[in-house]
């Protein structure tokens, strides 16, 4: 999608001013694609998720399609696919990138355990580890038995980039997406390892066109950019090199792989989940089993499960910022795939995002704020800066969500 000039007056993000909501899952026209972060600016206009003439989503339509997969057919094509890469003389094969949440977790077992790959995984750091998130990144090595690579970025450069990504684009946790979007990469190419291997497409929920789910490759371009402007949380390298007084060497973390680095390269990126029949839910009782996977204590803020996402003290605020900025929380997005799993109906659904959706979430919400330098006020100040105007309405001192389904809005 080309760069325009955002109508500030209306619809912020050149998303469409009618929101249209989907007739089996909870998602609407709202959901913005996946992209290449650095790329990403606040005048970059996004894509998003498109709706057939019935009234459907397209993630919906890629979970109805899964149903009628050869999965025994494509597991045979995954074999033949491994047997290329696999090595008998003591190196690793493949790389796993993950933190020991359920996906990961899963993944790497499969490809150790019953696929016979000699898998390393790598570890790009969350921003602020949670208890439970830490306690699983160790269950993973030392229950699930695999080594393991983690890489820290340098804190202090991280909270800054998080304060910049929240002011700037209402998206604090971009500094870890820069991560799990292309670190695997660059160490496989580094390691000159051919194989990277990831759970699910982002197709399943909404994040890619639905094109994208015919491969199952990793699309290069989430992690490559040729470009000479090279943006940071939203921002270019050189204001934030100028502002900070920071050095070139403090973003490498953050740098984009050229395309031409992995042309010339023998570098392969896979999902698992395109070549055997997966859900969220299976992956979490299989790392369970498996691995010693936790689930928290605690349901997680602003939704009600327990399993998904719980290594980052930040995944609550993002799941939160995307609310506020698309009016897609985090129980509207968990929902919606349980929905389309036959976990739960619509109609469960509804009662839980009545509950649950658009909750602040308290529990670390300090911890972020800290971790950033921000008081409370100056996060409610930047948050209402990014309500956008076909989706928010102030009535006195109260945001007052429009567009909403009406089962779900007159919970205000």
């Amino acid at each position: 999608m080309e760069d325009k000039k955002i109508n500030s007056n209306f619809s912020l993000f050149g998303l469409p001013e009618k929101v249209v909501h989907c007739k089996k899952c909870l998602m609407h026209n709202q959901k913005p694609y996946s992209i290449n972060e650095s790329k990403h600016t606040i005048e970059k206009l996004k894509d998003n998720l498109k709706f057939d003439e019935e009234g459907v989503c397209e993630a919906c339509r890629y979970s109805e399609k899964k149903k009628t997969i050869d999965y025994s057919g494509r597991e045979k094509l995954l074999l033949k696919m491994l047997d290329k890469y696999r090595k008998d003389n003591g190196e690793y094969d493949c790389i796993v990138s993950g933190g020991g949440g359920k996906d990961s977790m899963s993944v790497s077992h499969m490809l150790k355990y019953k696929y016979g790959m000699h898998p390393l995984t790598i570890t790009y750091s969350p921003l602020l580890y949670t208890d439970v998130g830490w306690r699983n990144m160790q269950n993973w090595i030392n229950k699930g038995g695999f080594d393991n690579y983690l890489f820290t970025p340098n804190g202090k450069v991280a909270s800054i980039l998080a304060r910049e990504a929240l002011e700037n684009l209402y998206f604090p946790l971009q500094p870890f997406k820069f991560g799990i979007k292309s670190y695997a990469m660059k160490m496989a190419m580094r390691l000159k390892i051919d194989l990277v291997m990831y759970g699910e497409d982002g197709t399943e929920y909404g994040s890619n066109n639905i094109e994208q789910a015919d491969s199952p490759s990793y699309d290069i371009t989430h992690y490559t950019n040729d470009n000479k402007d090279v943006y940071i949380a939203g921002r270019p390298l050189k204001y934030l090199l100028d502002k900070h007084k920071l050095e070139m060497n403090d973003f490498y973390p953050y740098m984009p792989i050229r395309s031409e680095e992995v042309e010339g390269s023998n570098l392969r990126v896979e999902h698992l989940a395109w070549y055997i029949k997966w859900d969220p839910q299976s992956a979490y009782y299989y790392a369970s089993k498996n691995c010693g996977f936790e689930s928290d204590v605690e349901r997680t803020d602003g939704t009600y499960g327990k399993y998904a996402s719980i290594d980052d003290k930040f995944e609550s605020l993002h799941y939160y910022t995307q609310y506020i900025k698309f009016m897609i929380g985090r129980t509207r997005f968990d929902a919606s795939q349980e929905i389309r799993n036959g976990h739960i109906d619509k109609e469960e659904a509804i009662a839980l995002a009545k509950k649950y959706e658009g909750e602040v979430p308290k529990r670390y919400l300090k911890d972020c704020l800290d971790f950033m330098g921000l008081t409370e006020k100056e996060f409610v100040d930047i948050t209402d800066q990014f309500r956008s105007p076909h989706l928010w309405k102030k009535d006195k001192d109260k945001w007052i969500p429009i567009q909403e389904l009406s089962e779900i809005s007159n919970k205000i």
